[in-house]
């Protein structure tokens, strides 16, 4: 029916514009009376086409209504696909950065997550995670980023897990130098951590560290897989308390100031103990 109305008025405005360029070619003409004619004519001409144009207008009203409509949830739904989108990407873009470990280590499970809480009354920099138990996180499993280790879970619920980082004294992970070969222990201290400094203690008396090493996990106590980054040797000390040396190891990543890290939930050697002279 609006479709019928709205054909009658579209024609209507045809002829009404047909008549008036005819019309207009008319009003050139020099006598007065004619012309004074067609302006008359031509006036009520346009106050139809006028009229006209409003029925359209209110003709079409409701169409439009709804057509607005329409867009507006067209619109809505765009919003929502381009949330899940940016979501989306970020979460390729996390997982993207630990490509190259997941491909030399397919049997890891990680977990990328953002730092949404910092421990301003921890001297070693803990901080929280936004990702628990819900997707695989444990007490113990160790926390990384692109650039190596930085900490472990220590407390862990269903949304969250707490990290200590490898600055504090409460950490305890098997490393070994790349290329010496040399075995300690990773253990941070209040004297080194706000450096961004950590420990390689229970050196060998034969050792042979030198500055510039690399240090990764050595994966013996089953808790850190083997072959994580962790840093390099800065300088080879001697403790005056208990008569041993230690090395000062400068982290690849700076503890203090990283946003995001990701957890290893799993890989093929966890829980093993490994015994140095079975690597």
């Amino acid at each position: 029916m609006n479709n019928r109305r709205n054909n009658k008025t579209r024609n209507t405005l045809i002829i009404t514009l047909i008549i008036l360029m005819v019309l207009s070619v008319f009003s050139q003409a020099e006598n007065s009376l004619i012309s004074s004619g067609l302006n008359f004519i031509s006036r009520g001409l346009f106050q139809l086409s006028a009229a006209a144009t409003s029925s359209m207008d209110s003709a079409t009203n409701e169409e439009l209504k709804k057509e607005v409509e329409s867009l507006k949830k067209e619109n809505a739904d765009l919003r929502a696909k381009l949330a899940d989108y940016i979501d989306t990407k970020a979460e390729n873009e996390k997982l993207w950065k630990y490509y190259e470990l997941k491909k030399q280590n397919p049997s890891y499970k990680i977990a990328p997550a953002n730092i949404i809480r910092r421990d301003v009354n921890d001297d070693f920099y803990s901080f929280t995670l936004d990702v628990g138990t819900s997707v695989g996180v444990s007490v113990n499993a160790p926390v990384i980023t692109d650039n190596g280790l930085v900490g472990w879970v220590c407390q862990a619920d269903a949304g969250s897990c707490k990290v200590q980082t490898i600055l504090s004294p409460d950490t305890k992970a098997g490393v070994t130098d790349k290329l010496s070969g040399d075995s300690g222990i990773l253990s941070g201290s209040v004297s080194l951590c706000d450096k961004n400094l950590t420990g390689m203690t229970k050196l060998a008396e034969d050792h042979k560290l030198k500055v510039g090493d690399m240090v990764v996990t050595s994966g013996t106590g089953g808790v850190y897989p083997a072959g994580l980054l962790v840093g390099e040797v800065q300088s080879i000390e001697f403790n005056k308390y208990d008569a041993s040396r230690y090395a000062v190891i400068k982290p690849y990543e700076d503890v203090r100031s990283i946003t995001a890290a990701a957890v290893i939930t799993d890989f093929d050697a966890k829980g093993k103990v490994v015994k140095s002279d079975e690597k």
